[in-house]
Parts: structure tokens; C-alpha cells; sequence
């Protein structure tokens, strides 16, 4: 399998309805060519079997579109702790949320966390899309009791202030509420949150099929008293 190969494949997989629907809601500047996850995946399998230096070979072009950027983090991803060198030159260039999310959502899941956190440390002071994938790191592998400080931390020391940085720190703080309850809490209540955080952290919590009308009701109103 060559690279004009892979291009051949999203070419020909591609889907101008799909591609029209899912253009609305990616918002990248990336070309896209409108190929649905199921077959991006099998794809993806090929790839691994059949082109092992496709990461590498993509990244050192210019221009990837957005299913190029999907596959590379397919590639990437379950084997973090020998890829970060390529995953660092791909979070240089996602401009989505959603290439974001579902490159770090195939993270294999990492044991030392700590260790995780602090070589993926610089994302906490790069833009808005590298600051996304800080917390999406932490909501996959650290929502834990024992990892619930880089938790804590993350939120207290990301800078918020742009959309989808702060969507996923809201995410975030959500799924620690349904997790632990009593930890969300006190996330809830940092000082450093904007209220637009606190806003959407409680409209996720109130989405939530896994929170009690009670504890919904509690986080609802908590969340009013901190933002006034």
C-alpha cells in the first residue's frame, strides 16, 4: 500500500451528503472529503497492516486533510508512549474539535498517567485545540481516585476563555460529577472557572442519564451561587 493509495480509498469512500452534513458541525478549515467513521475504521485497519510508516509519511506533508489527520491518530494512538514525538507534530496542525477528540479518545490506556500528563504538559499553555486535548486526556485517563489531583490541577492552571477549551473542561468536570460526586463538586467550586464553564458543566450534569434529579438539582444551584 502506498500513500496515493490511501487518497485513492478516501476518494472513492466518499460521501458529498455526508460530507455536507458533517462540514457543518467540524468547523475545521481542513479539506474534508466526507467519509463516514465505519468505513474511516476499516481504512484505518488496512492501513495498520499494510502501510506501517503511513503516520510518518503523512505528517511530513503539508496541507493533510481532516480524514488524513483521523488516520494518523488511528495509527498513533495505542501506542502513546513511543509515538508522542508524531502526536506532538499532529496536535500542531488539528484545527477541529473533532479531530481532537477522536484522535485522543484511541489512546491506549496508559499506566504511569502522571508520566502522561507531564510529556503532553506543553499542550496546557499551546491554543485552543491543544489546550482541548489536555482535558480530554485527563476526562480518558485520569478520571480516578488515585489520578484525581492532575485532575484538579489541569483546571487550575489551563487558561480558559475559548470555546472549545472550556466545552471540554466543562465535559470534563461533568463526567468526574457522575464519577464522583463529591470530588465534582469541589471542581465545581474552583476559583479559576469562568462562569461560562460553570454554566456548561452543570447544563452537561443536567443532560446526564447517571446523575439524581437531587444531585442535578444540587449542582444546578451550586453553580448559580458560585458564578454570583
Amino acid at each position: 500500500m502506498k500513500y496515493t493509495d490511501v487518497i485513492n480509498e478516501l476518494e472513492r469512500l466518499a460521501d458529498e451528503k455526508y460530507k455536507k452534513f458533517n462540514d457543518r458541525l467540524l468547523m475545521t478549515g481542513k479539506k474534508t472529503y466526507g467519509v463516514r467513521t465505519p468505513h474511516l475504521r476499516a481504512l484505518g485497519k488496512r492501513i495498520k497492516r499494510e502501510y506501517p510508516t503511513f503516520a510518518e509519511d503523512a505528517l511530513a506533508r503539508s496541507n493533510l486533510s481532516h480524514e488524513e489527520i483521523l488516520l494518523v491518530g488511528m495509527q498513533l494512538g495505542k501506542d502513546v508512549e513511543t509515538n508522542v514525538g508524531l502526536l506532538n507534530r499532529l496536535f500542531a496542525i488539528a484545527d477541529s474539535w473533532a479531530q481532537i477528540d477522536q484522535v485522543v479518545s484511541k489512546f491506549g490506556w496508559i499506566k504511569d498517567k502522571a508520566e502522561l500528563m507531564r510529556r503532553f504538559g506543553y499542550l496546557k499553555t499551546g491554543g485552543e485545540f491543544k489546550k482541548r486535548a489536555y482535558f480530554v486526556m485527563l476526562m480518558t485517563n485520569c478520571v480516578s481516585e488515585e489520578y484525581m489531583p492532575l485532575v484538579e490541577d489541569g483546571l487550575r492552571t489551563v487558561p480558559l476563555g475559548e470555546y472549545y477549551t472550556d466545552m471540554a473542561a466543562a465535559w470534563l468536570i461533568c463526567d468526574v460529577c457522575v464519577k464522583f460526586y463529591s470530588y465534582g463538586l469541589r471542581l465545581l467550586a474552583l476559583p479559576e472557572l469562568t462562569p461560562f464553564v460553570r454554566m456548561k458543566a452543570a447544563s452537561k450534569c443536567r443532560d446526564s442519564f447517571r446523575l439524581t434529579k437531587e444531585q442535578k438539582d444540587e449542582i444546578t444551584r451550586l453553580s448559580k451561587e458560585f458564578i454570583s
